[in-house]
């Protein structure tokens, strides 16, 4: 039995994160979703994939049936005592996007894995400041994203998601995030 290559590596890890929600039972779409996952994977720099494949992050990917509106991948995250464990949800229509659409959406999210996004009830409380903390998590999870050098998925996920105007405002939050923060996901 030879040494399992990098690639095994990460379709292994994303065959055991990636699960189906209730209510869908199609082999076709779990095989569909893992491929595109193991190369979302594989676009990470070494440490940043490390995390994942270590489980140094504790993630699951559930993937749910359509709900009639249009919703974005969504990243939460729970602590348990012994550990932080994330879960990204997407929805079946999201297999229908274009491949560099779909991984740039999920670089986002997995992005917001790595930087640790805190569970809800630690935000703050007051809804001013909540919005603000969110806009913040979303910057940083954008600026991973840039900064493991796959800032042309992100660009292409926001060109797609906002308006025009929007993402001039967020193009702008990601690199004042950049210049501010020390972006060091490997801790």
């Amino acid at each position: 039995m030879g040494d399992r290559t990098q690639e095994d590596r990460i379709r292994e890890y994303a065959t055991k994160t990636v699960r189906l929600g209730s209510r869908l039972n199609d082999t076709a779409l779990l095989r569909a979703v893992i491929a595109r996952m193991t190369k979302t994977f594989s676009l990470l720099p070494p440490d940043a994939l490390e995390l994942f494949l270590s489980e140094a992050r504790r993630l699951y990917i559930t993937v749910m049936p359509d709900t009639g509106f249009p919703f974005g991948m969504k990243t939460k995250s729970e602590e348990t005592p012994e550990i932080r464990r994330y879960a990204i949800t997407m929805h079946k229509e999201h297999m229908e996007w274009s491949e560099d659409l779909f991984i740039g959406a999920m670089l986002h999210e997995l992005g917001h894995v790595a930087a640790r996004r805190p569970p809800e009830q630690e935000w703050p409380r007051g809804k001013k400041e909540r919005a603000e903390f969110k806009e913040r998590l979303e910057a940083r999870a954008d600026a991973l994203v840039w900064k493991w050098g796959l800032r042309h998925y992100s660009m292409r996920h926001l060109t797609a998601t906002y308006p025009e105007h929007y993402v001039e405002r967020i193009v702008k939050a990601i690199a004042q995030t950049l210049l501010e923060e020390d972006l060091s996901w490997n801790e």
